[in-house]
């Protein structure tokens, strides 16, 4: 069924929102609910987190084969 002009007049044709939006929160409740979640991740990730290293490369094909052959995705 088409819409003409005076269905629309009184409606704004924007951003649907569903729900309410939520206020801007202050930077440390942002990085409370960000450790929070880091945390819920780590919980659930089935691989070890690795320690610093440094993996040098002479050329880009060597890098690429050393990455397929991690199982590791965090590796990378």
């Amino acid at each position: 069924m088409p819409c003409d002009a005076r269905q629309l007049a009184g409606m704004e044709l924007g951003t649907k929102v569903v729900g309410n939006r939520r206020r801007a929160a202050d930077p440390a409740s942002c990085h409370r609910r960000a450790l929070a979640l880091m945390r819920g991740a780590e919980k659930i990730c089935p691989f070890p987190r690795p320690r610093g290293f440094v993996f040098k490369a002479r050329t880009w094909e060597e890098y690429e084969a050393w990455k397929k052959a991690q199982p590791n995705p965090r590796l990378w």
